[in-house]
C-alpha cells in the first residue's frame, strides 16, 4: 500500500509506481485524523496527485479498503456530533439516534471525503473501494447504504448486489421497519441477486434488468418519470 496520507514522505517503491493497478492508504482512522481539517484533507489530495504524475501509467487506484459504517469503531468529534444532529434535523425533521441513521450519516461523509480526495487525480484513473464489515449489516441496511447515487464515481470491488431484477430505492427519510422487509423479502425471493438504482438513476442502471420492484408510495416524480421509461422499454414493473 502507498501511503498518500499528510504524513506521506514520499518514498514510494518505483517498481510499484510502474503498475496499472495501486493501493493506497489515507490513513483515515489513525489518532487525531479528522473528516473536518481541511489542511490534512488538502495535503493528502496534493500527495495523491503527486503519486498520479509518478505512477502515469497507473489505470486504477484502490482508494479505500477498510469499514463501511466507520462509526462502530471511531468515535464522533465534537463538531461531528453537532453536524450528525444538524443533519438528522435536516433529514429526518428530529433527532432520534437510531444506528442505521447513524451508519447512513457516516457512510455519506466517508463517501463524500473519498470523492474530493479522488477530484485530485487525472481524469482517466478509475478508483476502486473494498469494505470489509458487510457481514455485520442485514441486507435490507446493507442495500440502503450502498446506493449507487453515495458511491456515483466508484466501483466497489464486493459490491454484493448484482441480477436481472431491479428494487428502486427512495430518499434516506422514507426507509422505515416495513420497507426495509419488503427488500429483505425481495432479497430472499431473488436469491439475493438484485440490483439496487435509486429513483434519479433509474435510465442509468436499468440495462439488462428484466423487472423493478417499486413500493409505489415512496415514488418520486423523478422515480414515477423513469419507472414509465422502464415499461415503455418493455420491462415488467412490480409494485408492492
Amino acid at each position: 500500500m502507498l501511503d498518500v496520507s499528510f504524513l506521506s514522505k514520499f518514498d514510494w517503491n518505483p517498481i510499484q509506481l510502474a503498475q496499472k493497478k495501486l493501493e493506497v492508504d489515507l490513513k483515515l482512522f489513525r489518532p487525531n485524523f479528522s473528516f473536518d481539517d481541511q489542511i490534512q484533507f488538502q495535503v493528502a489530495g496534493n500527495v495523491l496527485e503527486a503519486l498520479c504524475q509518478k505512477a502515469p501509467d497507473c489505470e486504477t487506484i484502490r482508494l479505500y479498503k477498510g469499514p463501511l459504517d466507520w462509526t462502530r469503531l471511531y468515535p464522533f468529534s465534537f463538531s461531528l456530533e453537532k453536524r450528525y444532529e444538524e443533519w438528522l434535523l435536516d433529514v429526518y425533521g428530529d433527532t432520534m439516534r437510531l444506528d442505521q441513521r447513524r451508519a447512513v450519516f457516516g457512510v455519506n461523509l466517508l463517501a463524500e471525503y473519498l470523492h474530493r480526495i479522488a477530484s485530485f487525480a487525472p481524469d482517466h484513473v478509475q478508483f476502486t473501494l473494498y469494505f470489509d464489515d458487510l457481514d455485520w449489516y442485514a441486507p435490507s441496511h446493507l442495500a440502503q447504504l450502498f446506493s449507487k447515487n453515495r458511491f456515483t464515481h466508484f466501483q466497489i470491488e464486493n459490491d454484493p448486489f448484482d441480477g436481472i431484477v431491479g428494487f428502486v430505492l427512495f430518499e434516506d427519510k422514507d426507509f422505515d421497519e416495513n420497507s426495509y422487509k419488503l427488500i429483505d423479502k425481495v432479497l430472499q425471493e431473488n436469491a439475493q441477486r438484485v440490483r439496487f438504482l435509486p429513483q434519479e438513476m433509474i435510465p442509468e442502471l436499468w440495462h439488462n434488468l428484466d423487472a423493478l420492484y417499486v413500493i409505489e408510495e415512496k415514488l418520486s416524480k423523478f422515480g414515477k418519470r423513469g419507472i414509465a421509461g422502464f415499461e415503455a422499454a418493455e420491462g415488467t414493473v412490480y409494485y408492492l
